[in-house]
């Protein structure tokens, strides 16, 4: 069992080098909404704070790791009714430089911290406040380097059907699983070592 043990860890020391790693911070603006509370737009404005550590798997592709803060939600422009939500998300990534520009592929998942739903009034909603603690989601995103160490990155998230955010008031769930986030992001990458 022990030789099995050695020759599983030589390998595995083999195919990584540490030197290949990078790792960055991620900071920037979210825009969301959560899909089945009746309001539309991309209307409640929140941040985004992090960092990522990746990988090189090929000539032009890594896997990469992020893991960040996050606001999602909702809000009505015409009233106070808002829903706030707050994340820490890990994301887990396939990255593919093709034409000067980083295309991004991959599934989120967030651990809810804080989520909350107001009424019209700005008063708490504490029976329409209670979320599921996981958001699981995926992910399209793309990037331009606009510096040496610095990307610019567009993303969309959306919530899979299969884990709402919030299961429908109604329980019926044959096409309406119920409430899921659907986020435009605008951030920075910064690398912090050398590629």
């Amino acid at each position: 069992m022990r030789f099995i043990n050695f020759i599983f860890l030589f390998g595995i020391a083999t195919l990584t080098n540490a030197q290949n790693f990078q790792s960055g911070l991620i900071t920037g603006i979210s825009t969301s909404q959560v899909s089945g509370d009746a309001l539309g737009g991309f209307n409640k404005i929140g941040l985004q704070l992090g960092g990522f550590v990746n990988h090189p798997i090929g000539k032009n592709s890594k896997v990469q790791f992020g893991l960040y803060y996050i606001d999602k939600g909702s809000d009505d422009t015409k009233s106070l009714f808002q829903i706030d939500l707050s994340y820490v998300e890990s994301s887990y990534s396939i990255l593919y430089n093709y034409q000067g520009f980083s295309w991004e592929g991959g599934v989120l998942m967030g651990v809810l911290i804080d989520g909350k739903t107001y009424d019209i009034y700005s008063y708490e909603n504490v029976s329409e406040s209670q979320f599921n603690k996981f958001d699981i989601s995926a992910k399209l995103a793309v990037g331009k380097e606009i510096l040496p160490k610095l990307q610019m990155f567009w993303e969309i998230t959306n919530t899979i059907p299969l884990f709402p955010i919030q299961e429908h008031p109604a329980y019926v769930s044959i096409l309406n699983k119920g409430k899921m986030n659907a986020v435009l992001c605008f951030s920075f990458r910064y690398l912090l070592g050398d590629e």
